[in-house]
């Protein structure tokens, strides 16, 4: 619930110079995205990479250079949570949807990515 409460004023800095959007509870996107179909996603650097989430809770991430890389996802709380490649940590998310229909999820700590499928 805390988490919860403390994603509320970042959906706001967030939403504001958007249309309305509405957050993905975790439940929505283990049914809707997390089913082996790729997603492309694109970064605030413009950066695209293209995620695999399979429903056994594994991931493949691939970069705009075709580099692969495994790692692991998991529903939290209000969203999601991966770890790829390397990482020593996982980075947490949040999912919303826009009224025109995008999604994005805004990682707890940084900038947004857009995904597509």
């Amino acid at each position: 619930m805390f988490r919860i409460l403390m994603t509320i004023p970042a959906l706001a800095g967030f939403c504001m110079p958007l249309a309305a959007a509405e957050l993905v509870a975790p439940a929505t996107l283990g049914a809707s995205f997390f089913d082996s179909k790729p997603i492309t996603t694109t970064d605030a650097r413009g950066r695209a990479s293209r995620l695999v989430f399979a429903p056994e809770g594994t991931l493949t991430r691939t970069s705009a250079s075709g580099r692969a890389s495994e790692g692991k996802w998991r529903l939290s709380e209000d969203g999601f949570c991966m770890q790829v490649g390397k990482a020593k940590t996982e980075s947490c998310y949040i999912v919303l949807k826009r009224d025109d229909g995008t999604i994005s999820a805004l990682r707890r700590s940084g900038q947004p990515f857009t995904w597509q499928k």
